[in-house]
């Protein structure tokens, strides 16, 4: 497509663990704009389509005030399938409020779970929405949390199915990096603290090395490089809750039980550095997406897209649907101001983009190609309804900065597998290459040194 054409850059920035309603359902609202185009929450409490039953009692989405959590909320694969409800051949979404009960036992009057924000709480995100584009059928790919969803958005593959402390295996051929790499596309990640794709197996060498750069950087950089000189693909990254370590960053991935302002007041720094140099952002594509919904109430059915077992699958029953919806958003001034893109997507829907962008097909692989004829779309159909020249307003974000309440956590709260999936990572980046995983990520220091093996007992 033509407008592709004048994209230079595509920034990718993925937050944690929040569903469409929770950020932005209450878009649709009356009493925060109203706006009928955006398939958002009527009458949340109210609205009996809405209801959630745990014996007999009945739950309504409710206003959640932003802050810390008191813990994470359920999300693994069976407690999401118990969240979508599935009734012979339809999603109920009536599950949310027995899947709380399941995970803490605890049969409180407003579920987390059922929460939504209002605009004051998620000032950044609602503005992208009314300014540029909102997507408000983006579903995570897979019914499940965060490692396989990623593995997706990443490869089009997920050969795991749930969260564990282990390496996320990589269909060989199909990583993002590896691919863009074949094609001599320049490619950037820019991290707040330890990169998410340190998770991944096999990729030490990449995080390590000179593509990866501290979100420090990111401002200095923007300012010395060219347009030309931009990277054609940039990821930029927030500082994980789960991260073992934190090192002169408040945790910003928006991951319960972490509060949506540091995430917001993220989103808005990266935004404000985009559009400093109007020459470079009129070649920019900015996308804003969570991985997964994180275990929030969400009132739109998945898409009944299945996703066969990949090669080399950890696990023996396939996916029958995506995930619930997540909070999706474009920028870039060819981009009109209020749009609503309703066609199905999924992180896939990226991977096409790419495709199209960089290799003249949408068929990144045979997985994205077989989601794409099951009615997964492009973040491309969306540039379909672009400007015939770009926008010369910039749009002025909200000054603010969110402080978002912070609860008291439980004593000794054990890791959950995502964040010993974090301690396991960093650990083998300090094994692999100590001198300069502590050059890359100063935080590891941190970390008790491992103990040495043992030596072996002389026999008697």
């Amino acid at each position: 497509m033509a407008i592709l054409d004048q994209i230079q850059t595509i920034v990718i920035v993925m937050f944690e663990n929040r569903s469409f309603d929770n950020v932005l359902g209450h878009l649709s609202m009356a009493r925060f704009g109203n706006r009928k185009d955006v398939e958002g929450l009527i009458d949340p409490e109210t609205n009996l389509d809405y209801t959630n039953f745990l014996d007999g009692q009945g739950y309504q989405p409710f206003e959640l005030t932003d802050g810390s959590l008191l813990h994470d909320l359920p999300h693994n694969r069976v407690l999401v399938e118990a969240q979508l409800g599935k009734a012979g051949a339809r999603y109920t979404m009536s599950g949310f409020a027995d899947a709380y009960f399941r995970h803490t036992g605890s049969k409180v009057a407003d579920p987390p779970s059922m929460g939504f924000l209002a605009a004051a709480a998620t000032p950044m995100s609602s503005f992208l929405a009314a300014q540029y584009a909102v997507c408000d059928h983006w579903f995570a790919p897979l019914p499940t949390d965060t490692q396989p969803n990623r593995a997706m958005a990443y490869s089009g593959y997920a050969p795991i199915d749930n969260t564990k402390p282990r390496p996320i295996p990589i269909v060989p051929g199909s990583f993002v990096f590896e691919w863009l790499n074949a094609r001599n596309v320049s490619w950037r990640v820019y991290h707040c603290g330890i990169s998410f794709f340190a998770l991944f197996d096999q990729l030490h060498e990449e995080v390590l090395g000179p593509n990866f750069r501290s979100f420090r950087h990111f401002p200095a950089d923007m300012e010395a490089e060219s347009p030309g000189q931009m990277p054609s693909v940039i990821f930029i990254e927030p500082e994980y809750s789960d991260s073992p370590v934190h090192f002169g960053w408040t945790p910003n991935d928006n991951h319960p039980p972490t509060a949506m302002g540091p995430g917001e007041n993220f989103l808005r720094d990266i935004y404000k550095l985009l559009t400093k140099d109007g020459d470079k952002w009129k070649r920019t594509l900015l996308l804003a997406m969570h991985d997964e919904h994180g275990g929030f109430f969400d009132h739109v059915s998945p898409l009944a897209i299945s996703a066969p077992l990949p090669p080399g699958a950890l696990y023996q029953v396939p996916f029958e649907s995506t995930g619930p919806r997540v909070p999706a958003l474009a920028a870039s001034p060819w981009i009109p101001p209020g749009t609503v893109f309703k066609g199905s997507m999924d992180h896939t829907s990226i991977l096409q983009l790419l495709a199209e962008k960089f290799d003249g097909t949408p068929d990144y692989n045979e997985e994205v190609a077989r989601r794409r004829e099951s009615g997964i779309q492009s973040v491309s159909a969306l540039l379909d309804q672009a400007l015939d020249r770009p926008r010369a307003d910039v749009p002025s974000p909200p000054e603010d900065t969110i402080v978002s309440p912070v609860a008291l956590k439980p004593a000794l709260e054990p890791q959950t597998d995502s964040q010993q999936a974090f301690t396991v990572a960093a650990k083998e980046l300090l094994a692999h290459d100590r001198k300069r995983a502590l050059e890359k990520y100063p935080e590891l220091v941190q970390l008790p040194e491992e103990p040495a093996p043992a030596a072996p007992r002389a026999p008697h």
